[in-house]
């Protein structure tokens, strides 16, 4: 017992040291301010303030001295000084009073130094406040409450909004302006923090509406120029009943960074059995929103519309449908639906790249690609709770990724069906709502694979047969044998036709010859035989006249000789008539019988290279048979010849032989 109370006895001590240390540094440090422009007011205003800090100890501070406005902002013009024992710092400048200070009757600035633990040796900070002393003469406030049911009518479990707006007409500030509702409508009561002369506030309230009326009936606090302030907002009813159109009214977003898109959209039901036309649509931000709509009998028109964000806002459509025809007038409205206005600092952004290590595949399925994903951090702050997916599959979890860092994931995918592969990067922002970002679109495509050529059977080759290679055989003689033959029969026509050229020339010249002979003896034996007893004898005289049978025999004596030469001419044409026929037929036989001897060893020929062809092998055999059917060929061919070069003799011989007997018997027959 007594160690406890021991114990208890130096914390004690330690403690009271402490706060005594800490009573030296602020003793030490001397704070003065006043307000030159008074200190008496009647409304918020600007006003001078001038502040002295001074170090009245005998050390120096340990650090920095800083004054601070009284939000708490610090003062630049006073700077961070170290005050030296004894010296000091001063500052004037403005400051603007608000209500609240004039309800509160003071004006605080702080002052901050520090001051040396003495158990740590670190410094701590501590502050000091200076007040200045105010009073608040202020006119009476006045506010104008004005309060607005939508719809007017409900049907059961229809969203009813009461909205109260609130503006200060007056010349003074209020403050802390609270609105408690029924507690039919709400438990819990709306305040508005300050309004200044002219601003206007507003406090909304919803609940659901059931089988019966909502009665409202408000009651309104606020403060003043240091005084409470009470109003009292008459009670009203929101009736109940049932409407052949209801709206409803849902956007795709809580809210969004300023310039976001949130697409608000407005479904309108007819459960009536008459047309509804001549529909508006309006909202107290964004005014006429739709306009001429009609919605038939038993459907639902669903209208979109997207809105930028600038603020956070409340959004209630009111609908209204004109009366006409058949048609009463209807009216009722959606319920509040709250859009935020986060702050852009705040805002998550995300970049995707995704790449690929092949763009084919050639199994399906069962190809397997290696896909390679990097998420950016490009907001301001750090981004939790990063999920990678692939459609609705997660590839990774990234429990963090700091502002402006990078993580890198590499996964195999096996791939079921080509086509476009996309991946994205899903967090949460700061309304809690999930926010995606795509990366790039990859395409996959499928190749069938080439098939794998089919290997060729492996062939044992059989075992190498030694075969003799076959001895060069000369030819055959009677190739030889046949080239003379030919050799022979072209020579025998050569001198034919040499020989029955010589005989051509010499008989075209005996013809010439043997002609102008036949022309003078006939020319004599005309004139013989003509006799002119008419005429006197030419060239004679009387004496000389001869008588008939000297004058006979005188023309035999003449003729004699060229009878003569006749008989020759015509023995010597037998004699070559009989010359050629014999040579003719002397040159035929000839031919005639070197050809058969040509053709016989040809035949001979033939039926030895028939025979040795049967007896050689392989190769030797078809050059043999070819060798011998290439000079049978020839020698049949020379054969050819020879007899055409026969026959053609025959004729040429033949044709001599007539002409020369057709000779003969023109001389016979002019004799």
């Amino acid at each position: 017992m007594k160690k406890r109370f021991l114990l208890v006895l130096a914390l004690g001590l330690m403690l009271v040291l402490c706060f005594a240390a800490s009573a030296v540094a602020a003793s030490q440090l001397d704070c003065k301010g006043e307000l030159p422009g008074g200190y008496s007011f009647t409304a918020p205003e600007e006003i001078t303030v001038r502040i002295d800090v001074r170090n009245a100890g005998d050390e120096d501070m340990p650090g920095p001295v800083k004054l601070l406005y009284p939000n708490l902002e610090q003062v630049e013009e006073f700077g961070s000084p170290t005050l030296a024992a004894g010296s000091n710092r001063n500052w004037e400048g403005t400051w603007q009073v608000t209500q609240q200070e004039l309800e509160a009757g003071e004006i605080n600035f702080y002052v901050y130094y520090p001051v040396k633990n003495e158990e740590t040796g670190e410094l701590e900070n501590k502050g000091k406040k200076l007040s200045f002393k105010i009073s608040y003469a202020g006119a009476e406030p006045e506010l104008t409450i004005n309060r607005t049911f939508l719809p007017a009518v409900a049907q059961k479990n229809q969203e009813v909004s009461v909205i109260y707006e609130i503006t200060n007409t007056g010349a003074a500030e209020v403050s802390n302006v609270t609105v408690k509702e029924n507690e039919a409508i709400a438990t819990t009561a709306g305040a508005i923090k300050s309004l200044a002369p002219g601003e206007s506030g507003k406090v909304v309230f919803t609940a659901k509406m059931g089988t019966k009326d909502l009665t409202s009936e408000a009651t309104v606090t606020y403060k003043a120029g240091g005084k409470n302030y009470t109003s009292k907002v008459e009670a009203d009813t929101i009736k109940y009943g049932t409407m052949d159109l209801t709206a409803t009214l849902t956007a795709d977003r809580k809210g969004g960074a300023p310039g976001d898109t949130v697409k608000l959209t407005l479904k309108l039901k007819n459960s009536g059995k008459k047309d509804i036309t001549g529909i508006t649509v309006t909202d107290e931000t964004l005014g006429t929103v739709f306009s001429g709509e009609t919605v038939k009998a038993g459907e639902t028109v669903t209208l979109e519309k997207d809105m930028t964000i600038t603020e956070t806002t409340d959004l209630q459509f009111v609908v209204k449908a004109e009366a006409g025809g058949e048609n009463a007038a209807l009216e009722t409205a959606t319920g509040r639906v709250h859009v935020v206005a986060t702050d852009p600092t705040k805002q998550v952004v995300l970049s995707v790249e995704a790449t690929a290590d092949r763009a084919e595949v050639y199994r399906i399925p069962g190809g397997v690609v290696r896909f390679t994903i990097t998420v950016r951090n490009e907001s301001a702050v750090d981004v939790n709770n990063i999920s990678v997916k692939a459609v609705d599959r997660e590839v990774y979890f990234f429990e963090s990724i700091p502002s402006g860092a990078s993580r890198t994931v590499t996964r195999d995918m096996e791939i079921s069906m080509p086509g476009t592969f996309q991946f994205t990067a899903n967090a949460k922002d700061e309304l809690g709502q999930v926010v995606s970002f795509a990366s790039n679109s990859i395409p996959i495509n499928y190749a069938p694979p080439t098939p794998e050529p089919t290997e060729a059977p492996l062939v044992t080759p059989p075992a190498p047969v030694t075969v003799a290679m076959p001895e060069t055989t000369q030819a055959p003689g009677w190739i030889a044998q046949a080239e003379q033959t030919a050799n022979t029969a072209k020579w025998i026509f050569a001198g034919v036709a040499v020989v029955l050229a010589g005989l051509l020339l010499v008989g075209a010249v005996r013809r010439g010859m043997s002609r102008s002979q036949s022309n003078k003896a006939m020319d004599h034996l005309e004139g013989a035989n003509y006799r002119d007893y008419s005429a006197a004898p030419r060239g004679r005289k009387r004496n000389e006249v001869i008588s008939g049978e000297e004058e006979r025999a005188q023309e035999a004596a003449a003729e004699a000789p060229e009878q003569a030469e006749a008989a020759k001419e015509e023995q010597g044409s037998e004699l070559m008539t009989e010359t050629l026929r014999r040579l003719y037929d002397e040159s035929e036989k000839g031919v005639t019988a070197k050809a058969a001897e040509a053709a016989e060893t040809v035949q001979e020929a033939a039926a030895e290279a028939g025979t040795a062809v049967e007896e050689a092998a392989g190769a030797a055999a078809g050059e043999a048979a070819e060798a011998a059917g290439e000079a049978a060929g020839k020698a049949e061919e020379a054969a050819g010849k020879a007899e055409e070069a026969a026959e053609k003799a025959k004729e040429d011989v033949r044709a001599v032989v007539h002409n020369v007997r057709d000779a003969s018997r023109r001389r016979r027959t002019r004799k």
